[in-house]
């Protein structure tokens, strides 16, 4: 099985550390965000792309093309300011037709357990509860915890549950055409609005209040 890691992005909101160090290689209770992320990643999983742009160089030096029994594969984003939809549809030539794979942002942190729950599910996406939702992605979900609606950086948010960073879902994904947010970026959650019109995603809930957005966020992490 394949996962994707979206690691292009700039980490504007994490300048000063950001400045010489690419968001993902931040290091975090002793190890990177791109370590723990692999270290929590199921046994299914044998193969990484991830998805490089803002001083990826670093990326691929710090970790090669293995990492223990997982291939690491990188694909080059040269566009970060599209958005990450973009950096998802760049792996698109790496997929097969309904081939199921994880997606995760790599900025996130998620623990084992939960990694595996979501796998349990033939298609998932970790949610949490938010005292800022306005700021993220917020998620609709039905009494058996189906997301049935996702609107992102809402004016009016309709709850304090987003969506978090990693997800279950297959090859799917690719047709499903990103649409512009009103600030300019395509996000990957305009593709999973329609992923979900069609595909029951179950919402696995998280840590709430959990995120990495500015240096203090990494400084308190525990």
């Amino acid at each position: 099985m394949k996962a994707v890691i979206l690691a292009a992005g700039r980490g504007k909101r994490m300048k000063p550390l950001t400045l010489k160090v690419p968001k993902p290689l931040i290091r975090v209770a002793g190890k990177t965000f791109l370590e723990h992320i692999l270290d929590v990643l199921p046994s299914e999983v044998d193969e990484v792309i991830i998805v490089i742009g803002y001083l990826g160089e670093k990326i691929k030096r710090f970790l090669g093309d293995q990492y223990g029994n997982k291939k690491i594969k990188y694909v080059v984003n040269k566009n970060i300011p599209l958005g990450n939809a973009h950096s998802l549809i760049l792996t698109k030539p790496h997929f097969k037709s309904k081939e199921r794979f994880m997606l995760i942002y790599a900025d996130e942190l998620i623990a084992k357990e939960t990694a595996r729950k979501c796998l349990r599910y033939p298609f998932s996406w970790i949610v949490r509860r938010f005292d800022k939702p306005e700021i993220s992605a917020v998620a609709e979900l039905s009494a058996d915890k189906r997301i049935f609606r996702v609107t992102e950086k809402p004016r009016r948010p309709k709850s304090n549950i987003v969506v978090a960073g990693a997800m279950v879902i297959n090859a799917d994904i690719f047709k499903c055409r990103p649409t512009k947010h009103r600030n300019g970026e395509y996000y990957v959650t305009s593709m999973m609005s329609k992923f979900i019109k069609n595909n029951r995603v179950t919402g696995v809930f998280v840590k709430d209040n959990l995120s990495f957005s500015t240096p203090l966020d990494v400084k308190n992490y525990r």
